[in-house]
């Protein structure tokens, strides 16, 4: 078998690059587009330079250069990707076997087509745009773009670990039978090459396991909302019985009082007392018994902790809707904004305004609560850890409808919007 040139070292270090740089057009970048490029161009001429004035050294050195290769690769994601040290090791082992798999690859058709040409050849530098286009493009298309959409990837030293260990056989056993021979055969090409799709298969399905069980924790915590804001409608609607038959007793007691004494400041008294009643049952009367069970808990709860709530509502508008969507709703729309105001410090601001109205052929649901400090959303315009903001949305998807969330003038606002039914 003839001996054939092995891969360009250029070509290496284009390999470990591209594939680095899916990672970093993936995910949340650390700085801005200017520094992230002046990095990029930085870590390509560096890496370029180090493999190719390492290239001929002893088969001792050889993976202490590799090695260092790497971390810079490593340095290189965690300076420019917005990650943990976990997330990118991860990212660097997993970039690592891919740009093994693409540099191979390529070389392999290189030696097929051109078994004693070198890389510098123009047709040979075709080649090289169209596999690395090939390989890189399709893995962004089918897995890389997802991952604009998480802003923590949830990696843990477990997982580090694994990648780690997976990366590193693959590479070893893709290594082996040059290790051995010294020399660079088609056999030993199609063996590397193989080996290192392995390697990225292998991995790729490690991230799909990742991302079932990240989706999966998701599910549960979305799941314990919703039977949390159940349990708490069904104790609610037994607290407003109560407050009901009491607020019918104390009518009754100031009616007897009435007719027993009649001094003038006493009966301007009972009528205040009468008024302030009758103000209390008519604050929360909706249209809809489930609103109205929701508004009223959540008034009680408010008044005990201090909390300024006020609501203006149409109940009828949400007549279309399950009992255990308008708890889904409005139930944690409601727990998110007490939670966030009950931080606050002075009394005077913690403040929660909900308004739910028509608007051009929709039912607008507008929940907003004082917020001092600005609230940052990830790429999906959610609020990081936002569980209960993902299960209002999922709720309101159910029926066409979206979800929006912002900040602004010191007020967090979230709107639901959902296409008005028929009841």
């Amino acid at each position: 078998m003839n001996t054939l040139p092995d891969i360009p070292r250029l070509y290496t270090a284009l390999a470990e690059w591209l594939a680095c740089l899916l990672y970093v057009l993936a995910l949340h970048r650390r700085f801005g587009r200017a520094v992230t490029a002046v990095l990029s161009t930085g870590v390509l001429a560096g890496l370029g330079v180090f493999l190719q004035l390492t290239g001929g050294v002893p088969l001792a050195w050889w993976i202490p250069c590799m090695a260092a290769a790497v971390a810079v690769m490593y340095l290189y994601l965690f300076l420019c990707c917005s990650v943990t040290a976990f997330a990118a090791g991860y990212c660097c082992a997993r970039a690592f076997i891919l740009a093994e798999f693409a540099a191979s690859l390529e070389w392999q058709i290189h030696c097929l087509l051109w078994p004693q040409r070198g890389g510098a050849d123009p047709r040979a530098i075709v080649l090289l745009a169209v596999v690395y286009t090939a390989v890189y493009g399709f893995m962004y298309w089918y897995e890389f773009r997802r991952l604009q959409q998480m802003r923590d990837l949830g990696i843990t030293q477990r997982a580090l670990v694994s990648a780690v260990v997976l990366a590193l056989t693959a590479f070893a056993v893709s290594n082996l039978a040059f290790a051995q021979d010294g020399q660079a055969t088609m056999n030993v090409f199609y063996i590397r090459t193989l080996v290192d799709l392995a390697g990225v298969l292998v991995l790729s399905i490690q991230q799909e396991q990742l991302l079932e069980a990240r989706l999966h924790r998701e599910l549960e915590a979305m799941d314990n909302v919703l039977h949390r804001q159940y349990e708490q409608y069904q104790q609610s609607r037994e607290s407003i019985r109560l407050i009901n038959r009491h607020c019918h007793d104390l009518k009754l007691q100031i009616a007897a009082i009435r007719a027993e004494h009649d001094p003038g400041k006493r009966a301007a008294a009972l009528d205040e007392m009468e008024s302030g009643i009758r103000m209390y049952e008519a604050q929360n009367k909706t249209g809809n018994p489930v609103l109205d069970t929701l508004l009223t808990a959540k008034s009680l709860y408010c008044q005990q902790h201090d909390i300024n709530f006020t609501c203006v509502a149409d109940g009828h508008l949400l007549d279309f809707m399950p009992t255990g969507d308008i708890c889904t709703i409005v139930g944690t729309a409601l727990d998110n904004a007490t939670e966030s105001v009950q931080t606050l410090s002075d009394a005077e601001k913690r403040l929660i305004r909900i308004a739910i109205y028509a608007q051009h052929g929709f039912v607008m649901l507008r929940f907003e609560n004082y917020c001092e400090t600005p609230v940052h959303l990830d790429a999906d315009g959610m609020p990081p850890h936002g569980y209960g903001v993902r299960t209002v949305r999922a709720a309101a998807e159910k029926y066409g409808g979206t979800v929006t969330v912002h900040s602004e003038d010191n007020w967090f606002i979230l709107r639901v919007l959902l296409p008005h039914l028929p009841a």
